[in-house]
């Protein structure tokens, strides 16, 4: 038996046959259970969006309890200039069909002042990487319609030059540039058609708005909150279509959970 399946073509090529028909099976199957998936995408206000102060994905993934997977993919310190190349890599992981929801937020390391080389890109650099952001996404199969731009934060200079202080870095930062950048950001989103969160301009509406900052820089509890509050409107009408998996255990049938858990 052994001999006639190794020297047998046509066998071999039966079970060729067999083996791809078979993992296609086991692939609609997996795409039939994968979870919708929200992208959060950008520096280290999304990095630290699921920590005790800037909690704001962690509001998100709690929103969307058992209807989407929320997926940090934040990079502290970076900006547009390098996530634009990234955004290949990133969502390669990603089938686009499952994506609910893209965020992209960026332009707090962007506007540091020219003296910050490492960080800093001029003003229309920034808006054109944003766009070419979006083309990217789009090109993937993310429509443009699910991507959600969010302008940087205001920053409180004069806490972000204690903190720079006490970490022996110097302090290029700006508010007025921080503004400009958040316009950019609002024009980049106008252009490529989709919606965007003007967070800068909600922080400087709100009286003693530097305590929505823990550090000058980075979102506080209260600065996080504000921020998921600006988002909820735009994730509850993405999202408005998926329905919660599984059924709620008080309606599990306990004598034949078979026919309660189809999945």
């Amino acid at each position: 038996m052994r001999s006639r399946l190794i020297n047998g073509a046509g066998d071999i090529n039966v079970i060729i046959r067999c083996l791809a028909m078979a993992s296609q099976g086991n692939a609609s199957v997996a795409k039939s259970t994968t979870w919708p998936k929200v992208v959060l995408f950008g520096d280290s206000i999304t990095q630290f969006s699921f920590s005790n102060d800037g909690c704001w994905g962690s509001m998100v993934a709690d929103l969307l309890q058992r209807k989407c997977d929320v997926i940090n993919r934040g990079f502290s310190g970076y900006n547009a200039r390098w996530c634009v190349k990234m955004i290949p890599k990133v969502f390669e992981e990603f089938t686009s069909s499952d994506i609910a929801m893209v965020t992209i937020f960026l332009g707090a390391n962007d506007s540091n002042l020219p003296a910050n080389s490492q960080q800093h890109v001029p003003a229309d650099e920034y808006k054109t990487h944003l766009i070419n952001m979006v083309e990217k996404l789009q090109a993937y199969g993310i429509p443009r319609e699910k991507v959600l731009l969010i302008t940087p934060p205001a920053c409180d200079v004069e806490a972000w030059g204690k903190d720079c202080q006490a970490n022996d870095r110097p302090c290029h930062k700006c508010n007025k540039a921080a503004g400009l950048y958040a316009s950019l950001c609002k024009e980049a989103a106008m252009e490529s058609g989709t919606a965007c969160v003007d967070l800068y301009t909600e922080m400087m509406n709100v009286t003693d708005w530097q305590k929505l900052l823990n550090d000058g820089l980075h979102l506080s509890t209260q600065g996080s909150t504000l921020l998921f509050e600006l988002l909820k409107p735009f994730i509850l009408k993405l999202t408005s279509g998926i329905e919660a998996r599984y059924p709620d255990w008080k309606d599990v049938d306990n004598t034949n959970p078979d026919a309660s858990l189809p999945y």
